[in-house]
């Protein structure tokens, strides 16, 4: 009995988790389609800059802002052309969050580009914007 329980909770973990990339997946192919020639060519030609081991600084363009409270959400394109994943070559999806004052210092919107760091290997300050 105890083993229909833990198969029941991992397959619903299994089945949220499903769910959740196929959504992310969905939300990025309709921000990509919506990309001028013109952005889509930026991402695809930007320089990577590694600053450390597994970590690098490169171009992505701001594609969503949601307000959470004292901060923004950011949603980030940026094109993967450094981890060998099932996203290799293409343009995907970066989350990070900056305080509103960064915000309104750097005046950022929907359609500007930034520099942001990735560090995939870390857990806490992953991606992040530089400014």
């Amino acid at each position: 009995m105890g083993y229909v329980i833990i198969g029941a909770i991992i397959g619903a973990f299994v089945a949220v988790v499903y769910v959740i990339a196929k959504k992310d997946a969905k939300e990025r192919d309709e921000m990509v389609s919506k990309l001028s020639e013109e952005q889509k060519e930026r991402l695809m030609n930007t320089e990577v800059e590694f600053v450390e081991s597994n970590a690098w600084v490169q171009d992505a363009m701001v594609a969503k802002i949601v307000e959470k409270g004292t901060k923004y959400d950011l949603r980030l394109l940026w094109y993967n052309k450094t981890l060998e994943n099932n996203e290799y070559n293409t343009i995907t999806i970066a989350d990070v969050s900056v305080t509103k004052a960064e915000q309104q210092e750097h005046a950022l919107k929907v359609g500007d580009f930034v520099k942001f760091y990735f560090a995939p290997e870390k857990t806490v300050g992953s991606v992040k914007i530089v400014f």
